[in-house]
């Protein structure tokens, strides 16, 4: 009997020595770093302008802007968001599935953010540099999810991508846990209008969006749908589906414009690795290439907005790009494929610029700002839920930007939608989009709400506190 007890015991020990080894294995590896580095913006633009620039001088552009066919034309607000782009799209010294990165790529996805969450349960010193990452699981972006009227197949948008953080916004919302619903269900304050910390002023937030080249014709190549413009028409949903605009991409040819074919240089891109062609059901090795992308910088209080999507002739782009907004791309700091991009812009919702507060869009002109292959899509039911919070406070007039009423994708602006991102506990995930109109930032509708800064991607990313997601107007 001794003799049994005594071996019971010792294999006891071993069970718990092994256990302990075994921990203290995972627990070294939950603070092993990743293999690349997320690289942070450069401390100073090609326009010599530093990063992030002051927001007094921003806000002294934003005084001057001015616009042509509801386009921005401020030269200082334009050259700022061509070197943003520039910044964006270098190319920097890490890898990832033996394929450089550009400075963007290096970033954190709203995943790598919360993976860094469940980490930290298992060890309390886990740093969000610590979680292992790819570039980033493709998926459906999230407005479409939200905005199902608009769109009857999430693939009519056809195109999928990630959000990205820098590394001093990914550390705000990962330090300060505003993913998680809990988190800002404790910041409501009755009858007031509640706030999460301010992000930094060096904060960038994206939104890539991507098409992979699948189902190639006899010839080899493959096609991409490709902005035809407004055709005289925004007054309309416009998805891609409905283009009937497109170019062919080789992989392995050259260029020839004359037959409408472009080489994948042509294309800021990459090759899926095997997790991510798992997740979208095609083979390792298949491209992506960058259709569009958001971009948004804390350096101002109501933020930059600038959004970049392919086109065929950057020179000379279709609205809401300009020849003007092109004549500022700096072509020679620009690789091959970050040259083939336009881009909008809009550091104020409406022209001339209105205060944070108190202001009105009642003698003022539209500023659009869209992505094609984001927000083109959109028809007017998309900005239901948004437009009828609005009316409950305030006339139906009170949206009008002088005697017009914007009720489209097309006739939209960054930060009018972006501003109405918030967290209200009846409605937890509801998405109150608008188009492009006047508001102001202590508006009643705010109230007994938990406005995000800005940002919709946390409202799309709210997990419970056991880590798993929040689903859309889930409470």
């Amino acid at each position: 009997m001794y003799k049994r007890g005594t071996t019971i015991g010792i294999l006891l020990l071993i069970l718990v020595s092994c256990g302990t080894e075994q921990s203290e294995k995972e627990q070294s590896q939950l603070l092993t770093a990743n293999e690349f580095k997320a690289v942070p913006m450069p401390d100073k633009l090609i326009t010599g302008n530093p990063f992030p620039t002051d927001s007094t001088t921003i806000n002294k552009w934003v005084a001057s802007s001015s616009e042509v066919n509801n386009l921005e034309t401020n030269g200082n607000i334009i050259g700022h968001g061509w070197g943003i782009w520039q910044a964006l799209t270098e190319y920097t010294d890490q890898e990832n599935n033996g394929q450089k990165l550009r400075r963007f790529e290096t970033w954190f996805t709203p995943d790598d953010i919360i993976a860094a969450y469940k980490n930290r349960e298992k060890n309390e010193q886990v740093k969000l540099h610590h979680v292992k990452r790819n570039r980033g699981d493709l998926k459906t972006p999230n407005q479409f999810h939200a905005s199902m009227k608009a769109l009857p197949d999430p693939g009519d948008a056809g195109v999928i991508g990630f959000v990205k953080y820098d590394p001093t916004a990914a550390e705000h919302i990962y330090e300060n846990d505003l993913f998680y619903k809990s988190t800002l269900k404790k910041m409501v304050k009755k009858d007031q209008i509640a706030n999460i910390p301010d992000f930094p002023n060096s904060g960038v937030s994206l939104k890539p969006v991507f098409k992979t080249l699948t189902d190639p014709n006899d010839k080899g190549l493959y096609s991409v749908p490709v902005w035809p413009g407004e055709e005289g028409d925004p007054e309309r949903k416009f998805p891609s589906s409905d283009w009937d605009h497109s170019v062919f991409v080789t992989i392995d040819g050259e260029t020839e414009t004359s037959q409408n074919i472009y080489s994948i240089n042509d294309f800021i891109h990459f090759q899926l690795d095997s997790a991510q062609a798992q997740s979208r059901d095609v083979k390792p090795g298949t491209y992506a290439v960058l259709a569009g992308m958001h971009v948004t910088t804390r350096e101002i209080t109501r933020w930059t907005w600038q959004t970049f999507w392919w086109s065929e002739s950057p020179n000379n782009p279709y609205s809401p790009s300009s020849g003007t907004i092109a004549g500022y791309r700096p072509s020679k700091k620009l690789d091959r494929g970050a040259n083939h991009y336009a881009m909008a812009v809009a550091y104020n919702m409406v022209q001339p610029a209105q205060p944070e507060r108190g202001g009105s869009g009642a003698d003022a002109t539209s500023l659009y700002a869209y992505n094609p292959y984001l927000e083109a899509g959109f028809g007017d039911s998309t900005f239901i839920k948004g437009n009828e919070a609005v009316r409950k406070y305030y006339p139906k007039s009170y949206q009008k930007v002088g005697e017009k009423m914007n009720l489209y994708g097309m006739q939209t602006n960054c930060m009018s939608c972006h501003g109405q991102a918030r967290f209200d506990p009846q409605s937890v995930g509801t998405h109150f989009y608008l188009t492009d109109q006047y508001f102001s930032m202590d508006a009643p509708y705010f109230k007994n709400k938990v406005k995000v800064d800005f940002t919709w991607s946390i409202i799309g990313n709210l997990i419970d506190d056991n880590g798993e997601r929040i689903k859309v107007n889930e409470k």
